[in-house]
This record gives structure tokens, C-alpha cells and sequence, in this order.
């Protein structure tokens, strides 16, 4: 569980932000958890508007909390007050009034082909060195082993409290 959360799961959510090339990402259904997280870390997002569908993070109903990296990711993306509710509150946002600096469009699958385009007719080394220095704060992060981070995880989700939390919200889903 250890390697899953804080190495497969972590650097998977944050693959974007470590490819040399541009990543697009176009939503245009419910985007939960670590998926929020993975659009979050592409260099640009497009947003569908022909159909409303879910922005959000639902761990913290059952108790889960968010890995420091996952944290600073919305906090670098998002702004402060929106991040928090994602975080905290678990609210999720329909797309429609999801306030992130994106594109929409009925088509965002276009969109994010052509912003790829438009990039892809830049000079690559520019691209790469501004990435890097924007996404710097993040990847810095990989380099610290928290071991605090990952105790205080496993208590929260191992915690009576937490596993009950996860019981309800499966019974829940059942009816």
C-alpha cells in the first residue's frame, strides 16, 4: 500500500509535469481524485460543455487525506479558497462552474489538439526549460522521503473512524 500511494500513485498523478513535450488533457466527464490531480498537472486543459459532469476529490468523506504533494499541486493550480473546499469539504463542482483557468468548448478534444499544434510550432527547448522552472516547487518535493507524512497517512485511513466512514458510504452505494 505504501509503494501504491506514495510512489505508483504519486508520480502517476504528477506524470505531466515530468514529460519533456507538452500534455493536453480534455475533460468531458466526471473528473474524481487522482484524476482531477493527473489534468491538473498537464501543461493545458479543455473543459466539454455539451453535458455537466463532476469536478471534485471525495476522500475526505470517508477520511482520507491528501498526500503534501497532492496538496501543493491544487495549491499551485488552484486558487486558495476553491483548493481548500476540494480538500476539505470533498464539494464537487459541476464542470459548468468549475473556476479554472481553461478553455471550453463542445468540442475540447479540438481544442486541446490544436493548442498541442500551436505549441509543437515553438521551439521545444524554450518549452521544456519554462516548464521546468514552473513546476520546480513540485518536483522538489520527489527528492523528500516523508516519513511523518506517510505514518500520518496510514494512521488516518487504518483509524476506526475512517474504515466505518468507508463502510457507510459503501452501503450507501448499494442501495
Amino acid at each position: 500500500m505504501d509503494k501504491f500511494v506514495f510512489d505508483t500513485l504519486s508520480r502517476g498523478m504528477t506524470a505531466p509535469i515530468y514529460c519533456s513535450k507538452p500534455v493536453a488533457c480534455s475533460l468531458d466527464g466526471h473528473t474524481i481524485a487522482a484524476g482531477l490531480m493527473l489534468a491538473l498537472a498537464c501543461d493545458y486543459i479543455a473543459i466539454g460543455i455539451r453535458k455537466p459532469f463532476r469536478i471534485g476529490i471525495t476522500g475526505p468523506i470517508v477520511g482520507i487525506p491528501y498526500p503534501l504533494k497532492g496538496i501543493k499541486l491544487i495549491q499551485h493550480q488552484l486558487e486558495p479558497q476553491l483548493g481548500y473546499r476540494l480538500l476539505v469539504d470533498a464539494y464537487l463542482f459541476s464542470s459548468n462552474d468549475f473556476p479554472i483557468r481553461c478553455e471550453r468548448s463542445e468540442t475540447p478534444d479540438d481544442l486541446s489538439r490544436k493548442w498541442l499544434k500551436m505549441i509543437g510550432e515553438r521551439p521545444l527547448q524554450s518549452f521544456q526549460i519554462t516548464k521546468k522552472k514552473w513546476w520546480s516547487d513540485l518536483i522538489q518535493l520527489d527528492s523528500i522521503d516523508n516519513e511523518q507524512e506517510k505514518k500520518e497517512y496510514f494512521q488516518a485511513i487504518t483509524s476506526d473512524e475512517c474504515l466505518q466512514a468507508m463502510k457507510n458510504a459503501l452501503t450507501k452505494e448499494k442501495k
